[in-house]
Parts: structure tokens; C-alpha cells; sequence
């Protein structure tokens, strides 16, 4: 009986514990993704010349959450950089064509 009570009580743990791996695998597969897209996302803008200083050590901390399994705080970040990257491009395109003002 105490056999099968241990063998009950193992089941339940690997169990519970096969739930979390696939839900890290999951979040770790997002994760990468969304860095990759980021890192995509800070080479476009550095090529099109409309990077914002601080948006290259952003993607720094997206990489360095993701190598060290922190993928909630890997996706928020990446998200902030791709954020970063589109305003920065906008912001280029309106200031393209811009003239300066001098009141009379």
C-alpha cells in the first residue's frame, strides 16, 4: 500500500511538472521569436538612419532575459523595441520633410 501511495504521489509531481515544461517550451519559442522580430525590426530602422539611442541596449536586455529564462520579461521587452523601432521610423518620415520656422 505504501508502494502504491509513493508511486500515486510521483505520478502527481511529474505530472505537474511535464504542465510547466511544456508551458516553458512554449514561452521560450515566443520569446525567441519575438527578439528575433526585434532585433529585424533595430536593423531596419539603423539601416533606414532613424535609430533611438537607447533602443540597441533594450534589445540587449530582450537577449539577455531570453538566454537566462526570464521569457515574460524577454517578450515585454522585445515588444518595447519594435515599439521603439515603428515610432522611430514614423517620426523620420514626418521630420523628412521639415523646414524650419522663423516668426516674424
Amino acid at each position: 500500500m505504501k508502494k502504491m501511495a509513493l508511486v500515486t504521489a510521483c505520478a502527481f509531481a511529474l505530472g505537474g511538472c511535464a504542465h510547466m515544461a511544456a508551458h516553458h517550451a512554449q514561452q521560450s519559442t515566443v520569446a525567441a521569436a519575438r527578439v528575433k522580430q526585434a532585433s529585424l525590426a533595430v536593423k531596419q530602422a539603423r539601416a533606414h538612419g532613424a535609430l533611438w539611442l537607447a533602443t540597441p541596449h533594450l534589445l540587449a536586455v530582450a537577449r539577455k532575459a531570453d538566454a537566462q529564462g526570464h521569457y515574460a520579461q524577454a517578450i515585454a521587452t522585445a515588444n518595447k523595441v519594435i515599439l521603439q523601432c515603428r515610432t522611430a521610423e514614423k517620426q523620420a518620415a514626418a521630420n523628412l520633410h521639415a523646414k524650419p520656422y522663423y516668426p516674424n
